[in-house]
């Protein structure tokens, strides 16, 4: 449909003509002796009711699920920031559970949703700013990191982002799985956090035949036979320096 068509239908909205088409009604929709403003305004709140998506959304956007080194996520962010942007009762402050049995506390987004959990380690941990440590848990965890990275992804999904094979430990250990990116893409990355994840198998350990990737070993990304165990990304953080450092 034309545009003239569009304001046509929505003069007819606004001011329908009876079958007699008075002269009131005659100047009042078609403009008749009114002056072109006193037209113009009668039309346009007509338009933006037949046609909304004419009108601006004035609506806050939803916040997105995308965990960077900056945005809501940057070195000034806080727990008190994060309140704000994603509502008191998706935001909570309790202990989570790390390596070795170790239990930190952490500012929790989401935490009863496994979909949508994320956790941050606070430097300042009285007043809860400057971020630390952001965890993303779960292979079907939404949050999406830098280029792209979500958990679920396979290690050559991965290799890609980094731009060149890198380095992983082998598995049945505590660090299991951990990559090594030095001298990749995932290093360091804008916004001045670093990178580290961990990938597992669906088997939980090799087979027999490939003991050698098990225990305190590395194994390139790329080697044959390690891609045969389909390893994915499972978990990831994103790392801040102290606010002291350069």
């Amino acid at each position: 449909m034309s545009m003239r068509s569009r304001v046509f239908l929505a003069r007819r909205a606004v001011c329908p003509l009876g079958r007699s088409g008075s002269t009131l009604a005659v100047r009042s929709c078609q403009g008749g002796n009114q002056s072109a403003m006193l037209h113009l305004r009668a039309i346009v709140p007509c338009l933006l009711l037949a046609f909304p998506a004419l009108a601006q959304d004035t609506r806050a956007p939803e916040p997105q699920y995308a965990v960077a080194c900056g945005a809501q996520f940057a070195r000034s962010a806080s727990h008190v920031s994060l309140v704000k942007l994603y509502g008191a009762k998706n935001v909570t402050f309790e202990g989570v559970n790390r390596p070795e049995g170790e239990v930190v506390k952490a500012t929790v987004l989401f935490a009863k949703d496994p979909s949508r959990r994320l956790e941050i380690e606070w430097y300042d941990k009285k007043k809860r700013r400057f971020p630390s440590v952001m965890t993303v848990f779960g292979e079907t965890n939404k949050w999406i990191g830098p280029l792209g990275i979500k958990n679920g992804m396979t290690i050559q999904e991965i290799e890609q982002r980094a731009g060149k094979p890198f380095k992983i430990n082998g598995f049945g250990f505590d660090v299991a799985g951990a990559g090594h990116f030095s001298e990749t893409k995932l290093e360091k990355l804008p916004g001045g956090c670093f990178f580290n994840a961990h990938f597992d198998i669906e088997e939980g350990l090799p087979p027999e035949h490939l003991e050698r990737f098990v225990g305190e070993v590395e194994i390139s990304s790329d080697d044959p036979d390690l891609l045969t165990l389909k390893p994915k990304l499972w978990i990831y953080t994103l790392t801040y320096p102290p606010p002291s450092a350069d």
